[in-house]
């Protein structure tokens, strides 16, 4: 294990082509709170996070992942040690790193973020879905094995397992801080790396189905990708989203606890427990989440090119 000390996942960047049209999905209609509006980025977060952010939007020619962010208690030197790597500025932030994972995902790593408070009891200002936290990110990759290696080396537990026919693992989902995942790493050999959604916590299924309804009255039902449902795996009930560039963003609630991780024993499923895994209720998976996610930009902000 690297002496690099993860405390959590911290926050994402994804890039979308109209920031004011972004600000409306996310703030007004789902109700993201804002923190700062810089130039061309939104600084965003739940409503029971106290830090500057937990997602960055960013104006761009096109959608997708800029990078995934994870908070250090110290260490932060050791960061340049875990491969290609480079400074980064960012709003709140007084010092953090980017690096490149195995798979080509770029990771920042910093110690610090400037606290602007929650609003976690000032019930009058929670609106649409209310998001509470970041939970999870979930990404593509055309090597499991090596990146899941790269995070164990972090001090993240394997949660659970997804088998394909051959008894191959194609599936991980880790956690450091001890929910049933923050980090979901998926194996395939086409448009990879890929970024495939983040998650954020709501209190209530009650809030996973007010999503559906507050974009089925915007008329945007074209943007209900899937659920609301219950997945097998973590447990949790969900729906997931497009946002008005096609980035998919996941609300979540009710996964488990992991209260003794050296405890754990790694929850494990087959290829005939496929359709089970991904929902308990056994209802179809849309092609588009099997098939379909978003670019991942390299440490210079640059797109890596996929095949049509």
């Amino acid at each position: 294990m690297t002496n690099l000390n993860v405390l959590r996942l911290s926050h994402v960047c994804v890039r979308v082509t109209d920031l004011e049209r972004a600000e409306n999905f996310y703030v007004n209609l789902l109700g993201f709170v804002e923190t700062q509006k810089d130039g061309d980025y939104l600084y965003l977060r739940g409503i029971e996070e106290g830090q500057h952010h937990s997602l960055v939007l960013k104006k761009a020619s096109s959608p997708g992942l800029c990078y995934i962010a994870f908070r250090v208690r110290e260490g932060l030197d050791k960061v340049r040690e875990l491969g290609n790597s480079t400074r980064f500025k960012e709003k709140g932030v007084e010092d953090s790193i980017l690096v490149e994972s195995p798979g080509g995902v770029p990771l920042l790593f910093y110690q610090d973020m400037e606290y602007v408070g929650d609003l976690r009891l000032k019930f009058y200002l929670h609106r649409g879905v209310s998001p509470v936290k970041l939970a999870h990110v979930n990404y593509v990759v055309g090597n499991l094995e090596r990146e899941e290696r790269f995070f164990k080396d972090l001090g993240f537990v394997e949660t659970e397992r997804f088998l394909d026919k051959t008894g191959r693992k194609t599936v991980v989902w880790l956690t450091r801080r001890g929910n049933s995942h923050e980090v979901a790493i998926a194996e395939s050999q086409r448009k990879v790396p890929g970024f495939h959604h983040e998650t954020f916590y709501v209190h209530d299924v009650r809030d996973v189905i007010r999503a559906a309804d507050l974009l089925a009255s915007m008329g945007y039902w074209d943007n209900i990708e899937r659920g609301p449902g219950r997945h097998g795996a973590t447990e949790g009930y969900y729906i997931y989203l497009r946002d008005l560039d096609m980035n998919r963003l996941e609300f979540f609630t009710n996964d488990y606890e992991v209260l003794d991780p050296d405890k754990w024993k790694t929850v494990e499923w087959t290829h005939d427990q496929f359709r089970f895994r991904s929902d308990f209720w056994g209802r179809p998976i849309p092609d588009s989440w099997l098939k379909e996610w978003m670019p991942v930009e390299n440490l210079h902000g640059e797109l890596r090119g996929w095949e049509a």
